[in-house]
């Protein structure tokens, strides 16, 4: 009897020590999943807010009557992330804890015509001198282009819309973004704003 006795206790003290660690493991468990689930709402909410940032930075400008240029900047965090835009949407890209993309997409409200440095003209003075050299008109409320004329430029913006469409522009998130609106005079009095957006890349001297 003495020796079932002590083998029952042993039976006991050996489920509890399993049940214990069973119990231990699950807590560990949950506060790895707390935390890491912690970091990727974080990691997201902060995308979040910088693509909404981005687009009401958007609808300020084209607000605006006159023309106007301002300079947004990604913030720095302390991950890795990329940033991709088409005309209509802003993509901002970043690895979750388990290696998994995170992706929020905002939705523009306002269509902003993408520019690159490949491109033929990139800022708005770029353009009127492009207007100038192509048409014989800068595109301004002195010097306006006439109505074919700007429908061949309107063509050509729509172009490039469909190729931003299809191969969205990857930003570097260490130069700063040019937001500016710019203006062009067609047909004497018309006018047709557009909202630009491009990178200058800095040269580095020799």
């Amino acid at each position: 009897m003495l020796r079932c006795s002590n083998d029952t206790h042993s039976m006991m003290d050996l489920s509890l020590t399993h049940i214990g660690l069973l119990i231990a493991t699950a807590i560990l468990l949950s506060v790895v999943f707390l935390f890491v689930f912690s970091n990727d709402w974080q990691r997201n909410a902060e995308l979040q807010a910088q693509a909404s940032s981005f687009s009401n930075l958007l609808i300020d400008i084209d607000n605006s009557f006159f023309e106007q240029t301002s300079i947004f900047r990604f913030s720095h965090e302390d991950f890795p992330y990329s940033v991709r835009i088409s005309t209509e949407y802003i993509v901002l890209s970043a690895k979750g804890s388990w290696q998994n993309t995170q992706s929020v997409a905002h939705r523009f409200l306002i269509r902003p015509w993408l520019r690159s440095t490949q491109l033929n003209w990139t800022t708005g003075g770029d353009l009127h001198t492009y207007l100038n050299e192509t048409y014989g008109h800068m595109g301004t409320q002195e010097d306006p282009i006439t109505k074919q004329n700007f429908s061949f430029f309107f063509q050509q913006l729509n172009n490039t819309t469909a190729f931003f469409a299809s191969q969205p522009l990857e930003l570097l998130i260490n130069e700063p973004v040019y937001i500016e609106k710019t203006i062009v005079f067609y047909d004497e009095n018309k006018r047709y704003d557009i909202l630009l957006l491009y990178q200058l890349m800095e040269e580095v001297p020799n």
